[in-house]
């Protein structure tokens, strides 16, 4: 296949967590052409985890990233025998004259192909991301949440979550894909699941869309279905199982849409400070307990806060980065 620039400029915009939504459409739709594209995805995410650098870093150095990965290439060319494929670096780099023409600061390197680095992710508040995984599995990262996994899997499918995130998980059956939490451990070999598992709430729920999991504490483990909602009290320690008749309030943030239906605002509170990057404030108790059935994107605070105020039962000041909430007197 002829090697596109655009692709890669997609890519690289991928890596770096620089995409736009549109854009990670774009990438998801050309894996889905060719076996052959996925495997293109693969080395080049390969040599950019390589590099092991902080991207979204304030300084952009133009010459030490041309250095490094010439010193780079030096050393596999003159250190002990290795297997490293060079016809791959000759293949690939051209991509260093894309990766310094992008206004970021990043660069390239070399990986031993033994080497199996530890790769996190994470997604800040206001904000959700997208990955593929090294066995083609995909992952939304939601608001405040850290993805953690091997560049490789050398060593299985494994991946460790803190915050929420919704799994697309390719399927082989000789091969679990767990993913671990601070509490439980959910395995499965294909299907389509979210979890949510953010240290500062009460419980790890996980909603299963297709496919069938497995979940586990250290206490006990039960096999979730379709349309099902597992609940891990951290305070008892017991999973409770939850029948749903839509699973769109547990889900579709990762589509850009908040879908909420008949929660109260004490329950809203973490979701819509993640959501949007704020803190919320509630002026007395009795708002707390007012529930509210709707959807908001992913727009500006100001029209989000003007939707609880169209309700005639809550008022809503915005200072700053602070939200506070009243109950309305009618």
């Amino acid at each position: 296949m002829e090697n596109n620039p655009d692709i890669n400029v997609l890519l690289i915009r991928l890596f770096s967590g620089e995409a736009e939504p549109e854009e990670k459409k774009e990438i998801a739709d050309w894996l889905d052409l060719s076996a052959e594209n996925k495997k293109l995805y693969s080395d080049l995410r390969e040599i950019w985890l390589s590099s092991g650098i902080e991207t979204n870093a304030d300084d952009y150095h133009l010459e030490d990233a041309i250095r490094k990965f010439r010193n780079e290439i030096r050393k596999e060319k003159s250190g002990k025998p290795k297997q490293i494929d060079f016809n791959r670096f000759l293949k690939y780099a051209a991509i260093l004259i894309l990766l310094l023409s992008l206004p970021f600061s990043y660069y390239i390197g070399t990986r031993n192909n033994t080497d199996d680095s530890i790769t996190t992710i994470s997604c800040a508040f206001g904000d959700k991301s997208s990955i593929i995984l090294p066995d083609s599995s995909r992952v939304w990262l939601n608001s405040g949440s850290k993805l953690t996994f091997s560049s490789n899997f050398k060593n299985g499918r494994k991946v460790s979550l803190e915050g929420e995130a919704f799994f697309s998980v390719a399927k082989d059956k000789n091969h679990p894909f767990r993913v671990k939490t601070a509490e439980v451990e959910v395995e499965v070999l294909g299907t389509k699941f979210n979890l949510k598992a953010y240290p500062e709430e009460k419980s790890v729920s996980t909603t299963l869309v297709e496919g069938s999991v497995n979940i586990s504490s250290k206490y006990q483990s039960t096999l979730m279905k379709p349309d099902q909602k597992l609940v891990y009290d951290k305070e008892s320690k017991k999973l409770v199982v939850q029948e749903l008749t839509d699973t769109a309030p547990e889900t579709e943030w990762k589509d850009g849409r908040f879908v909420f239906r008949n929660e109260s605002l004490a329950e809203l509170k973490p979701k819509l400070e993640r959501w949007f990057d704020v803190d919320i404030v509630f002026g007395d108790d009795m708002v707390k307990d007012r529930r509210f059935t709707g959807v908001l994107g992913r727009e500006s605070i100001l029209e989000a806060v003007s939707y609880f105020d169209l309700s005639n039962f809550v008022s809503c000041q915005i200072q700053g980065n602070k939200i506070i909430i009243n109950s309305q007197n009618n």
